[in-house]
């Protein structure tokens, strides 16, 4: 099964088929130049995900989101 993971910075988009890859290091170089939240979408054949970065260092599902949740970068 692959993953397509979409990390999103203020609209600008990074894609990439590894979780930490890549694209996440340049979405989280460009969200700390932004001071900035990184949100992502998961993407796999049969589903979508919706997350956000959290202060605890993981993403957590959007269903979970607050304003105290939310790691600025």
């Amino acid at each position: 099964m692959t993953k397509t993971f979409i990390y999103n910075v203020n609209d600008t988009l990074f894609e990439d088929t590894e979780a930490f890859g890549q694209a996440w290091k340049n979405a989280k170089a460009f969200a700390t130049k932004e001071h900035t939240v990184i949100t992502r979408t998961v993407v796999t054949n049969n589903e979508t995900r919706y997350e956000f970065f959290a202060k605890g260092g993981c993403f957590l599902s959007e269903k979970f989101y607050t304003e105290e949740k939310i790691k600025i970068f």
